[in-house]
């Protein structure tokens, strides 16, 4: 209805961008116009979220999102990311870093891998490291991508304020049986995210303005941290 429409503009101007108010997705003279580029952004947001609402209640339960789990009246969410540069090198007897040891604010400043979320938020990277053997046959991760899921799960637990022991039971961190049922939804968790990221956010990479994409050219993309921003 009419009424239901005024409401969730006038939600949604409170929820993104209460100092720019209407303006800052409609043009005042003609409010139907889609000129401006975060009118057609927000309406794919709206997508969005009722299919968070709707396809993902095994993570957001009955609880569900509104604009403002994210934005908390900024017009860009304050913990969005990017795809960042490629690692420097730097002088050759010091070799390749291999995207580490180099503190980031993703991984709690420590000098493991700094960009856990291009393979695990918007790749597919196996995120599992144990095996259910000893080694040789049992287990082919390296120490190397070990770290990497270590990055992930530092990231993860900065961005709800939790220890591992929230999703993990640590006597035995790769098995299911025994954990939190915490877990389970953090693995769906993990998965809403990337399908977020590739479903709504990369196809608004030719709708947004140079201003509004990272160095590479890539839109803002979703983390664990975006929604839940230190809360578990």
């Amino acid at each position: 209805s009419a009424g239901q429409f005024i409401r969730l503009m006038t939600a949604m101007t409170t929820w993104v961008a209460p100092k720019e108010g209407c303006a800052y997705c409609h043009n005042l003279q003609n409010l139907a116009d889609d000129s401006k580029y975060t009118k057609t952004v927000a309406r794919k947001m709206i997508e969005m979220t009722r299919h968070i609402n709707s396809n993902w209640k095994n993570h957001v339960a009955e609880t569900g999102v509104t604009c403002y789990t994210c934005h908390r009246g900024n017009p860009v969410p304050t913990q969005v990311w990017f795809t960042p540069p490629p690692q420097e090198k730097g002088a050759d007897f010091i070799g390749d870093n291999t995207g580490q040891n180099t503190p980031g604010k993703h991984v709690n400043m420590s000098s493991l891998p700094t960009d856990p979320l291009t393979p695990f938020l918007l790749e597919d990277k196996p995120i599992r490291v144990n095996g259910p053997t000893p080694l040789p046959s049992g287990n082919r991760h390296s120490i190397k991508q070990a770290e990497w899921t270590y990055s992930l799960m530092t990231h993860m637990s900065t961005s709800l304020g939790v220890n591992c022991t929230y999703c993990h039971n640590t006597r035995s961190f790769q098995t299911w049986e025994g954990g939190p049922p915490q877990r389970v939804r953090a693995w769906h968790g993990i998965r809403m995210a990337r399908a977020i990221n590739n479903d709504y956010m990369v196809g608004l990479t030719d709708t947004f303005p140079p201003h509004r994409k990272g160095e590479l050219g890539d839109v803002a993309k979703v983390n664990c941290g975006t929604c839940h921003q230190g809360a578990y």
